[in-house]
């Protein structure tokens, strides 16, 4: 048998139980989906309309004006999609709109020399909506600004202890919890700080990078040329964090990041959804990893996985009595309610989990997004029909379950 040094054995015991803790629970990757509507629909006298090209300042220092020229064209496809979609799902003749199709739009502009850009009124909004046979014309501003920093770190060399016996590096532990589009969601379980005593170390290099996005929305009268709905979405920001490879790496470019155009995409999305609801119903998804602890919790997730969302709830709700201060389980059952069409109950879950002492650093941006994306749009779903009623002598989802305070 080798020689190991208690500091090393000490070490690769703490490894393998962390390993084992981490593989002693049940995941499970689900989609929130829900219809946001408007509260009004659009101004009266708008019926039809033409969606004008973004204006878009990116700050990259890099290649900003290909970035620009690209995402103005992009985030007005994307938010004239959205507008043809809900369209034609609105049930409210209020709520009917007809959206003239960009290429059509940017013919006829291209034509006539006049060049819309970002958001524009008075005469010239005036002259574009009489050229297009339209009564509005929605536009759109948005900022991207990027910042990509680089830190040191230490942390122990397994490479060095275990003298590359492992047979090539592993990949590093990158768990997504939630996903609302293109992009990562926060990491998890990616291990911290320097070696203890009489372990090797070893300096490492890690790269962050932040994402902000700011976008402004404005639907102009085209007789009028005066904006009658302006819209101007909270900013939206991402971070992406990596390390290098968990036993070998040490260095790691922006390169190695995903692509940040994933992570535009996402939060240009986002703002456009959110501005089209105000005008038509929109669908909105995110998707979330489910996390089951301890074996009620486990049990949980798989009646999750069979779509018995009520059993679910029960399960969750119980391992919940058992363990109060895990907030896996508090957000397993905010999803899970709103899986359920409990809005109101799984915001109570949210409002709950974002307030716990041992709520994890990385996953509370997750934990506060599902917060405040709820309480935005809870007064406006479109609630679907009644959920199925448990059989007899089972509780109603949720009986019970309110959060402890």
């Amino acid at each position: 048998m080798p020689n190991v040094s208690p500091p090393v054995l000490v070490a690769l015991t703490a490894l393998i139980g962390l390993t084992a803790t981490a593989y002693a629970k049940e995941k499970q990757v689900v989609t929130v989906s829900y219809v946001v509507g408007p509260e009004k629909g659009p101004p009266e006298g708008i019926t039809t309309v033409a969606v004008i090209d973004a204006g878009v300042a990116s700050i990259d220092g890099i290649k900003g004006n290909a970035r620009e020229r690209k995402w103005a064209g992009i985030a007005a496809d994307l938010l004239e999609a959205m507008l043809q979609d809900g369209a034609a799902q609105a049930t409210s003749s209020s709520h009917k709109l007809t959206v003239v199709q960009r290429r059509a739009t940017k013919a006829i502009l291209d034509e006539q020399d006049l060049q819309l850009v970002g958001i524009v009124e008075g005469d010239a909004a005036a002259r574009a909506g009489k050229l297009l046979s339209v009564d509005g014309l929605i536009m759109s501003r948005i900022n991207i600004n990027i910042d990509v920093q680089k830190r040191t770190k230490s942390q122990i060399d397994w490479g060095q202890m275990l003298g590359g016996a492992m047979g090539g590096p592993p990949p590093a532990p990158r768990d997504v919890r939630y996903r609302g589009g293109p992009g990562p969601g926060p990491g998890r379980g990616r291990p911290r700080g320097g070696g203890g005593p009489g372990l090797p170390t070893r300096e490492i290099e890690e790269i962050s990078r932040s994402l902000t996005v700011q976008c402004s929305f404005s639907l102009v009268d085209a007789v009028t040329g005066k904006s009658v709905l302006h819209h101007a979405p909270p900013v939206f920001q991402k971070t992406d964090t990596k390390s290098p490879d968990f036993f070998f790496g040490q260095f790691i470019e922006a390169g190695d990041l995903d692509p940040v155009d994933h992570f535009i995409g996402e939060l240009v999305e986002r703002a456009a959804r959110d501005f089209a609801s105000r005008l038509v119903p929109v669908t909105v998804e995110q998707q979330y990893e489910i996390i089951g602890r301890g074996k009620f919790g486990e049990k949980a997730v798989r009646a999750l996985r069979g779509d018995d969302l009520a059993q679910a709830i029960q399960l969750f709700e119980k391992a919940h009595a058992d363990e109060d201060d895990e907030p896996d389980t508090v957000f397993a059952l905010g999803v899970t309610c709103e899986l359920a069409d409990q809005y109101e109950q799984a915001l109570k879950w949210y409002q709950k989990v974002v307030s716990m002492e041992d709520a994890d650093e990385d996953d509370l941006p997750m934990y506060l997004d599902a917060k405040k994306r709820l309480t935005a749009h809870i007064g406006r779903i479109v609630r679907s029909g009644p959920t199925e009623a448990p059989s007899a002598g089972e509780p109603a989802p949720g009986d019970g379950g309110q959060p402890k305070p």
